[in-house]
């Protein structure tokens, strides 16, 4: 029989090296979703892969911020790359085309590698529904205007891309510090536990445990501290009542004193 691969220790791996294509660590990452049934890991990196078809769930380190361009030509010359503000558009665009720019495509997108290509430093991003509004805004101003578009940086583009690779890197060593040793695959809680800490800021679900050891064959007890701050109810009398006798002590040896020096 076929031994299991180490999903886990190949995203590691790969995820380190900057040489190997972050589409096949995603596509490794919806397997090891499905390995360890969680959809939330699952959707995650296929997102990544594919793109987000909800702008709401796209997370901050796609969310760059760049400038509008515009392209279009007058009776006499070519404009090309013309800044231009929100409040050059229409009304009803202002609200949604703003220096804010949300990454929505997949990694699988060659994006970066056709602009590195073609030594173009900037990658040229339509909003949606940009053709339309191109078409709204030449039939109000008389036309001249050929596109609307972002103008983002190869370097914000790649800076993401890198953001994706550490956010792998985290959710694997969250996934590896709480396996088990001697197993090759994490269980749904770390799963589960990852996605919770890496991609929603969560914290950590730490235990700390007292342990014993059993000596000559006898058995040892083992006891969870609770983590809430709060002291467990028989150490907290017990504290009570020390204080207690110590205080009864000192007022005691005052009056004895007292009564000493007449």
């Amino acid at each position: 029989m076929a031994k299991d691969p180490d999903l886990l220790a190949q995203i590691e791996r790969g995820a380190l090296n900057d040489a190997v294509s972050l589409a096949s660590l995603l596509r490794k990452c919806v397997a090891l979703g499905g390995a360890t049934r969680s959809a939330e890991l699952r959707d995650w990196a296929s997102d990544e892969l594919n793109g987000y078809r909800d702008d709401t769930k796209i997370p901050e380190y796609r969310i760059v911020h760049a400038p509008i361009l515009a392209d279009g030509r007058t009776f006499t010359h070519q404009i090309t790359g013309q800044q231009i503000s929100s409040w050059d558009l229409p009304d009803f665009a202002r609200e949604h085309i703003t220096n804010e720019v949300r990454l929505a495509r997949g990694v699988g997108e060659a994006v970066l590698s056709n602009a590195a290509r073609n030594g173009e430093t900037v990658v040229r991003l339509q909003p949606p529904g940009a053709a339309d509004l191109v078409t709204f805004m030449n039939s109000q101003q008389g036309g001249g205007i050929e596109r609307i578009y972002w103008g983002v940086s190869i370097g914000q583009i790649a800076g993401t891309l890198d953001q994706i690779r550490t956010t792998l890197v985290r959710l694997a060593s969250e996934m590896r510090a709480a396996q088990p040793a001697g197993t090759a695959m994490p269980s749904h809680e770390a799963a589960t536990e990852a996605v919770h800490v890496v991609l929603h800021g969560g914290t950590r679900n730490v235990v700390n445990i007292n342990t014993a050891q059993a000596r000559d064959g006898s058995n040892a007890t083992v006891m969870a501290t609770p983590t809430d701050g709060k002291e467990p109810g028989g150490s907290k009398a017990a504290t009570i009542w020390t204080v207690a006798g110590v205080v009864v002590a000192i007022v005691s040896a005052y009056f004895t004193y007292r009564q000493w020096r007449g």
